[in-house]
């Protein structure tokens, strides 16, 4: 990015506030250090429930950091103009906010008394009212946007179906920091009292139907009746235990989950969950962009993923691949792969595979990606 001419401010704009930083910081702290070379700030704007997490805390010792105030559309839309004049920002980056939130954003855009581009940036697909005079305010929202990111070349293609001009939408496939999933520990399945000879299948869902639950549950199912199988289901979970516990077991119509399912807490040091999994799985109905299969693939653990647009366009194995919402075809899937011997060949395609991620998916290819987005609208 060449150097700019007098400064220039970014300002991210976010809903952020998970209990850890994950790869979404360190995908921003990468980019902002690359515009630290031509000379441009970086600000963040965290919701007010992220003040509370030690993450921020200890990154706001480091970083611009500004945090939200609790409030409605009014208290947003004037905090929002009040953090674009204190910083001069001349490009906001909005990330997870409510369509709410980005009508307060941009009238906060109009008023603050300087010219501001905004960029949005899509973790995941838009979804938007059929009806067209709900669907109205949505695109008229979409002129005042500069340029649009995507996280994947299918969140750009729902994009631009949905009437976005193309000439407006980048792709910039989301990025893993890699090196802390080099620190894992590896006592952890010790600590789950799996049976002797039981193999272990690992997934996140929090989103019962949108990962996919409900067709993993059903596989393991299958593969433990039908094939006399020994294999323990291990699913994480950010947020929604009960509503996960009561669906599983409304689904197998039992009165509480069986000793093969096992809930999860999340951890931080998530590499630990990989390398304990004999297969990670990803049956998802609709994804963004999956962090979480690159994460394993990198762990050199075996995945298999449903073949939706944005999973099949990975840089998987393509035999990590199974048609979506057949819950048997996974179940078939996890067979063939749990029942693979640990030889030299199966090794060494599982290091390609962690190699071949590794670089795809690298932190300052995403950031040179970004990068070039606002290089155009400057």
């Amino acid at each position: 990015m060449q150097q700019a001419s007098g400064q220039h401010t970014v300002l991210h704009l976010t809903d952020y506030g998970a209990p850890y930083a994950g790869n979404f910081f360190a995908s921003l702290s990468a980019l902002e250090s690359l515009l630290d070379e031509s000379s441009i700030k970086t600000v963040y704007v965290l919701p007010a429930r992220a003040a509370d997490r030690a993450w921020a805390q200890e990154i706001a010792n480091t970083k611009d950091i500004r945090f939200l105030r609790k409030g409605r559309f009014f208290s947003y839309l004037f905090q929002v103009r009040q953090f674009l004049r204190d910083t001069n920002a001349d490009i906001l980056h909005e990330h997870f906010i409510h369509f709410s939130e980005k009508i307060a954003a941009w009238l906060a855009t109009r008023t603050c008394g300087h010219r501001v581009k905004t960029v949005l940036h899509l973790h995941n697909h838009i979804t938007l009212p059929k009806n067209k005079l709900l669907r109205l305010p949505h695109m008229l929202y979409f002129r005042s946007v500069s340029r649009f990111v995507c996280c994947s070349e299918s969140v750009a293609a729902h994009l631009v179906a949905d009437g976005v001009a193309k000439d407006r939408v980048r792709v910039a496939e989301n990025a893993i920091a890699f090196e802390r999933l080099d620190r894992y520990d590896s006592n952890v399945r010790k600590t789950l009292g799996l049976p002797d000879r039981a193999k272990l299948a690992l997934m996140f869902g929090y989103d019962y139907e949108g990962k996919g639950v409900d067709f993993a549950v059903e596989a393991v199912r299958q593969l433990r009746e039908r094939e006399s199988f020994p294999v323990t289901l291990a699913v994480v979970l950010s947020s929604r235990l009960e509503e996960v516990r009561s669906r599983i077991c409304a689904q197998l119509c039992l009165p509480d989950v069986p000793d093969w399912i096992l809930l999860l807490p999340p951890r931080e040091d998530v590499a630990s969950y990989y390398h304990m999994a004999d297969v990670f799985l990803s049956p998802s109905r609709q994804e963004g962009f999956c962090y979480a299969l690159i994460e394993a693939a990198y762990c050199r653990t075996p995945v298999l993923a449903s073949a939706i647009d944005a999973q099949k366009d990975l840089a998987l194995p393509q035999s990590a691949f199974f048609p979506p919402r057949d819950a048997t075809a996974l179940s078939k899937a996890m067979l063939r792969v749990l029942s693979e011997e640990d030889t030299p060949s199966r090794a060494q395609m599982l290091e390609q595979a962690g190699e071949r991620v590794r670089k795809t998916y690298a932190l300052s290819r995403w950031a040179e990606l970004v990068c070039a987005v606002y290089s155009e609208i400057r």
